[in-house]
């Protein structure tokens, strides 16, 4: 039996028989064919008393017409917290009219047109005839649609007269003039602009807060450059690009290729300069998609503030995002599938505060007071943190197969103007230069847990590259089988082999070394496993040494200790393993208080950078038989330093899903099973010299 929607008189005589038998919406529902919300909600709205008395009067009454007055006094009841029944009573109409009339209404909208002249007749008399003005049905409208600029184009004028309560035929103009001008009021404050842009394959530049008059001309020289050199597909500017004059830079409407991500309160300020310059750039209100990365504006880390981004919640951002906080930084996170990161590019603009603070004192009609930074504490609170603004951009990489490479670049003041580095260039305001000096960095081989695929990748962008120096940051050698931390637990060692485990480290150290015609070798704490094992059985001496087993001592390595800093021209480099007693932070915050800026640090196995200090990711293999491998934050890379008037020129780069695009090519492996050893032959040599 089909259900029918409409409630008839004969209905509502077995609807309200049954419940006099005392039978429940359940029941009832099974009997009339109809669901049980349809019962519960039309006995709740029907006055029996009403239609028992006349059935065909009570369904006839056509609904009493709501004037204004009533209106306004449910308004105020509604706002008051009054019960439907409350405000059924005090009107002498059912609860169902007072209810569907509250839910229909759109009260914001509605309120909108409230101060509407009402048209007087002949004697003067009120007509209560509504005249209402244009610009109010305008406000009304936006209001309504939430100033959503695809709920305006879908609104009908009959849906829209109905939720104000307002006539037709008293309007000044047509619905579709109204909707012409509301689209235009969007359009002036910058809500036409689309919510988010996806992009695929080429390369993008993520820049951040430049905060109008206070980025200097010549950063956009070192922009422009930057521009010519890389031949950005888009340049997209996070954070602040307006100052607390409400300008803009200038200088922005010479790139045809800038896409602005306007923060909500700078919104319509950006369309009304666009529009007064007749700049060219695109503006999007929410985010813009790098492939799966996506780039967006944030307001849970503040200006002038020393969070690391990594605190933003995970729950709230995406897994690979790029937002903007004034400082450069980048981290990965712990994720089960795939890899999460987030990075900020830095800063455009100059360390500043706002000068004067404007306040407006009602007592005295609206009076605009100034009142200069320096008087207030929070101000220079402000002036003691902008010191960790750090001014860099980001260059993305997207490839055709999704895959991915994000490259931080460090801006600093040369001879040459702004300066920043991207692989084996120098960019400049005043020109392209080669590094004085260049240093390639890997670190946490982990032999014979180590990842060929990535030495393969490694290999080909040193070989691209072609450093000066090589520095490897320690723990090259896995030493699984002198694992004395697991012997002391009672837990069974994976018998690799000391000499399987000496024979591959030495096939890669060898390898390696023709990467650059310095190479440099720190221990890591896993080579320092041979050296606690022989503490503590010393019959084994120098067979177990590092040096010894890998055959290192022939490959020309400079080998720095584990608690050693490697002090290579003007950078500093570390395994990472150092404790650093009685410094504060984290890892990397250590690192860079105890060592100042420009540090290298391995051992923690993810790229990251964080108040100058760079770590690098690892080259082994993701699970190394103790970690947790479907839990992790670790991620493979490399690091890169270019030297310029004795200035480095630090990054770090993530080598994801074992491909990385740089310097316009891609580098995947190509020939990964040569870094394995098939077979070796150990020989041991003795040179005696006779007394």
């Amino acid at each position: 039996m089909p259900r029918c929607n409409t409630w008839t008189k004969t209905l509502l005589k077995k609807l309200y028989k049954l419940q006099e038998q005392g039978k429940g919406p359940k029941e009832i529902s099974k009997i009339l064919n109809r669901s049980e919300k349809s019962i519960w909600m039309k006995s709740d709205r029907m006055d029996w008393d009403a239609f028992n008395k006349d059935p065909d009067g009570y369904l006839s009454n056509a609904p009493k017409k709501w004037t204004d007055t009533e209106m306004a006094q449910l308004d105020a009841y509604l706002q008051a917290g009054k019960s439907y029944e409350f405000i059924a009573d005090k009107f002498g109409r059912s609860k169902t009219s007072v209810e569907r009339q509250a839910q229909v209404t759109k009260w914001e909208a509605w309120r909108e047109l409230q101060t509407a002249e009402v048209v007087a007749d002949e004697n003067g008399e009120d007509t209560g005839v509504k005249k209402y003005d244009f610009d109010q049905l305008v406000n009304s409208l936006l209001t309504h649609t939430r100033n959503d600029y695809d709920q305006l184009r879908n609104m009908t004028e009959a849906k829209f007269l109905k939720s104000v309560w307002a006539d037709k035929e008293h309007l000044p103009a047509s619905f579709e003039e109204i909707r012409d001008a509301a689209e235009e009021t969007l359009n002036a404050e910058g809500f036409g602009n689309p919510a988010s842009l996806t992009f695929e394959k080429g390369r993008y530049i993520v820049v951040g807060d430049s905060h109008g008059k206070h980025t200097k001309k010549n950063m956009f020289a070192l922009l422009r450059r930057i521009d010519k050199t890389l031949k950005p597909d888009k340049i997209i500017h996070v954070g602040h690009i307006t100052d607390d004059d409400k300008d803009i830079s200038y200088e922005w409407g010479g790139f045809d290729n800038l896409i602005i991500m306007a923060r909500a309160e700078e919104l319509s300020m950006i369309q009304e300069q666009r529009n007064k310059f007749n700049f060219s750039y695109d503006v999007v209100r929410e985010e813009v998609y790098l492939g799966d990365i996506v780039v967006s504006n944030q307001d849970m880390i503040t200006d002038y503030v020393k969070t690391p981004i990594s605190n933003v919640p995970a729950e709230i951002i995406d897994d690979k995002a790029i937002i903007g906080c004034h400082r450069h930084e980048f981290f990965t996170r712990c994720i089960s599938d795939d890899v999460s990161f987030i990075a900020s590019p830095g800063s455009l603009c100059e360390r500043h505060v706002v000068k004067t603070i404007k306040q407006i004192n009602f007592e005295e009609g609206r009076v605009v007071k100034q009142a200069f930074h320096e008087s207030f504490a929070k101000y220079r609170r402000m002036k003691a943190m902008y010191r960790f603004w750090e001014q860099g951009i980001l260059v993305v990489d997207i490839g055709e197969d999704g895959a991915q490479t994000v490259v931080p670049c460090i801006i600093k003041k040369t001879s040459k103007g702004y300066t920043t580095s991207y692989f084996d260039k120098i960019i400049a305001s005043s020109g392209i230069f080669k590094p004085s000096h260049r240093t390639f960095i890997n670190a946490d081989i982990h032999s014979p847990n180590h990842d060929s695929e990535i030495l393969d990748i490694q290999e080909q962008i040193a070989k691209a590259y072609k450093p000066d120096a090589h520095v490897n940051l320690g723990d090259t050698n896995n030493f699984s089988s002198l694992n004395h931390h697991l012997m002391d637990r009672g837990i069974p060692i994976l018998d690799h082999g000391v000499l399987n485990e000496g024979a591959q480290t030495h096939h890669i150290l060898k390898r390696i070394a023709s990467w650059a015609k310095d190479s440099y070798l720190i221990y890591g704490n896993h080579e320092r496993f041979a050296k606690d094992f022989v503490a503590k059985y010393p019959q084994f001496g120098e067979y177990l040494d590092f040096q010894f087993l890998c055959g290192v001592n022939d490959l020309g390595y400079n080998l720095i200790s584990l608690k050693d800093v490697l002090k290579l021209r003007v950078s500093k480099y570390i395994h990472g393993e150092i404790r650093m007693y009685g410094q504060s932070g984290s890892v990397l915050e250590k690192a860079a208080k105890t060592f100042g800026r420009g540090v290298f640090i391995g051992h923690i196995h993810y790229p990251a950078i964080r108040f100058g200090c760079y770590s690098v990711g690892f080259t082994g293999l993701m699970d190394q038989e103790y970690n947790e491998p479907n839990a992790s934050r670790w991620m493979h890379g490399i690091g890169l330093n270019n030297e310029f008037e004795k200035k480095s020129f630090e990054t770090t780069i993530a080598i994801i899903n074992s491909k990385c695009l740089l310097g316009g090519k891609v580098f995947a492996p190509k020939n990964p099973k040569s870094w394995d050893v098939k077979s070796y032959k150990a020989k041991l040599v003795y040179d005696v010299k006779g007394c």
